[in-house]
C-alpha cells in the first residue's frame, strides 16, 4: 500500500495505465481526518477519458497501486484534460 507521503512526493509526476494511456498527479489534499484515521484525495490529470471504476496505476519507483477512480471533468480545460479524483479513508494501524 503507498503511504501519503509516498503520494505527496509524487505530485506532478506521471501515472501508466495497462492501456498507456498516463494520468499525472496534479494534486494531493488532507481534509481534517478524525484521530486514528487518514483521509486525503488524489487529484489526477489526463487528456482521455475514463468511466469510474478501480485501475491500475504504474509508477516508475512505486511499482503498481490499484485505485478507484472518479472522472470529474475537464473543469474548465479547453484543450482535453480531464480529472480524476481517488479517495481514501483509512484507519491509521498505531494512531
Amino acid at each position: 500500500m503507498i503511504t501519503l507521503q509516498q503520494w505527496r512526493d509524487c505530485e506532478g509526476q506521471p501515472f501508466t495505465l495497462p492501456d498507456g494511456n498516463t494520468l499525472v498527479l496534479e494534486s494531493v489534499s488532507m481534509p481534517v481526518a478524525p484521530d486514528g484515521w487518514e483521509c486525503f484525495s488524489l487529484l489526477f490529470a489526463a487528456p482521455c477519458e475514463l468511466e469510474q471504476g478501480m485501475r491500475t496505476l504504474r509508477h516508475p519507483t512505486l511499482g503498481e497501486e490499484a485505485v478507484f477512480l472518479v472522472p470529474l471533468g475537464p473543469f474548465g480545460a479547453t484543450d482535453g484534460t480531464q480529472r480524476f479524483e481517488a479517495v481514501f479513508n483509512r484507519r491509521v494501524a498505531n494512531p
